[in-house]
């Protein structure tokens, strides 16, 4: 009896796992773009882009001349008009805390 009772908890056991692969389904995961606040590529514009910059995908920093420069990367991102676009803006500095727009990148497929 014993054993009986064993090849049917092994069965019990071999047809719930069989269900369980069978119903497992993978989804996409829709990622929400992050909000980028408006930022004017004008002359003179000031921004301190470490008090308010979302955290990029990637960040990527460097000299010109006397420039210094950044790049941040966004993979999916809200800006201006653009929805869930891959974009990369480029500011430029002469002192490491004022910031201006230099280049505004929209990656597409």
């Amino acid at each position: 009896m014993k054993s009986g009772l064993f090849f049917k908890f092994l069965y019990l056991g071999m047809s719930l796992s069989l269900i369980s692969c069978q119903t497992t389904v993978t989804m996409d995961v829709v990622r929400d773009g992050v909000q980028l606040p408006y930022i004017k590529n004008t002359a003179n514009e000031c921004y301190y882009l470490d008090e308010f910059m979302p955290i990029p995908d990637n960040l990527v920093s460097g000299r010109s001349g006397k420039l210094r420069l950044r790049y941040y990367t966004y993979k999916s991102a809200l800006y201006k008009d653009y929805k869930n676009k891959h974009i990369i803006l480029s500011f430029y500095s002469t002192d490491e805390q004022c910031w201006s727009l230099f280049e505004e990148y929209y990656v597409t497929d």
